[in-house]
């Protein structure tokens, strides 16, 4: 398999509008959301902690491979690859091939990784694929050390739109807020603590591989201020061919703010966040990023976009 292409960042960062647009490309495999490896949640790693045992035991690889298969529920296979993109291509012949090649692997959880997509890219017709959020970003180093010559796109968000995002999410937050109606005001509170703490890291980890040739980093409000232009940089550093159809993505997820969900670019989502964030909250949280807002090249103290304008403060960060 050629080089995979990792989409990298933090939820509500708009990752489905970059997935989209690169699934344009008619020699890309598409791959959904993995979460294969992260802190922040119930991983694979605890997947085979808890329902699988010592992957050096046969019995227990064949154990991984029918849960991964099953229609199950299982905690640490709850993102989208698992769920529904798995399911919707499963058969006897791949499942029996994904068995055999981790069983003759040295069952590492990179050995485990690469056979997935590889065999999935391959079943698909595909030589090249594109994986949203594989591993959370602390863990870039596990992808270069699994694919030298891959190629990562760190996608990120203006860290108050990212915040109103995620206290809104209907898919997270507002499902707690649903179960615990009382405490919405400090699940809210915490879930703003947590994306500020998230943000921060992150800018290190960008600070800590910038330099390096397959990685890149792509803001937000670029990509709505101007699309034609960063689409171009995209293809550029991913090493495929531009085509005016990636201006033509398919809908997003749906807006937390509006409920809706967008075809296109819609630039007024770059600053919809302001009309519902409190006076605050605002400034606590530009206070608590305006370090790791810098390192990530946005002016804190200016509008993300202006729907007339190129971006007022902000650059990208793909080194030209």
């Amino acid at each position: 398999m050629n080089d995979p292409i990792f989409i990298i960042g933090l939820p509500r960062s708009g990752s489905t509008l970059w997935h989209n647009i690169i699934a344009k490309n008619e020699n890309i495999c598409r791959i959904g959301e993995m979460h294969f490896l992260t802190p922040w949640r119930k991983d694979f790693r605890h997947f085979c902690k808890k329902y699988v045992g010592n992957l050096k035991v046969n019995t227990n690889i064949k154990k991984m491979v029918d849960l991964i298969f099953s229609q199950e529920t299982i905690p640490g296979l709850s993102a989208w690859f698992w769920n529904a993109e798995l399911q919707s291509i499963s058969s006897n012949p791949l499942k029996e091939k994904i068995y055999l090649e981790i069983l003759a692997s040295d069952r590492s959880l990179g050995s485990i990784f690469k056979i997935l997509i590889e065999k999935i890219t391959a079943c698909r017709g595909f030589n090249r694929c594109c994986v949203k959020f594989p591993v959370y970003p602390s863990h870039i180093s596990q992808l270069l050390q699994w694919y030298p010559q891959c190629k990562i796109v760190h996608i990120t968000r203006d860290p108050r739109a990212t915040s109103i995002s995620r206290t809104n999410d209907p898919g997270g937050t507002q499902q707690l807020i649903r179960k615990y109606p009382r405490m919405t005001f400090l699940i809210r509170k915490i879930m703003i603590c947590f994306v500020v703490v998230q943000y921060h890291w992150t800018s290190q980890l960008h600070c800590k591989y910038k330099d390096i040739d397959n990685y890149a980093l792509f803001l937000y409000e670029d990509l709505l201020a101007d699309p034609e232009k960063i689409i171009k940089k995209l293809c550029d550093f991913i090493e495929i061919d531009f085509d005016k159809k990636m201006l033509e993505p398919e809908k997003a997820q749906e807006s937390s703010v509006t409920g809706r969900r967008a075809i296109g670019f819609d630039k007024k989502a770059a600053t919809r966040w302001e009309t519902i964030i409190s006076p605050f909250d605002k400034w606590l949280i530009t206070m608590l990023t305006k370090k790791s807002m810098k390192k990530f090249g946005y002016a804190p103290n200016n509008a993300a976009i202006s729907p007339k304008e190129k971006i007022n403060g902000t650059r990208s960060a793909y080194r030209e």
